[in-house]
């Protein structure tokens, strides 16, 4: 073999390797691009549900603190009648032991 030939022969093959491995670059970027779209589908999807959840939390939260805000009321309704009770007890005793 000549050795201009096998130059020629191994320039030709460096240029088709380069060639393969600019395709490879090209497949394997878009291979990441199409993963980068899923992923981020994925955490918007993700995202969506827990503000959802999120959302349904703070609905039952309110519902709860508006029912507890009720009871509470009616508690301090019921001290307020107990201790208008107990005052009138007392004057009533105290009155009882001013007659004898």
């Amino acid at each position: 073999m000549e050795p201009e030939v096998n130059q020629h022969t191994i320039l030709q093959a460096i240029l088709e390797l380069s060639k393969q491995m600019q395709d490879m670059k090209s497949d394997l970027q878009q291979q990441v691009e199409a993963v980068e779209k899923r992923l981020e589908a994925k955490i918007e999807a993700v995202e969506k549900r827990l503000d959802e959840k999120i959302e349904a939390v703070e609905t039952r939260l309110e519902k709860v603190e508006q029912n507890l805000s009720r009871k509470i009321d009616l508690v301090d309704a019921k001290f307020e009648i107990l201790s208008l009770d107990l005052l009138t007890t007392k004057a009533e005793v105290s009155m009882l032991k001013q007659v004898r």
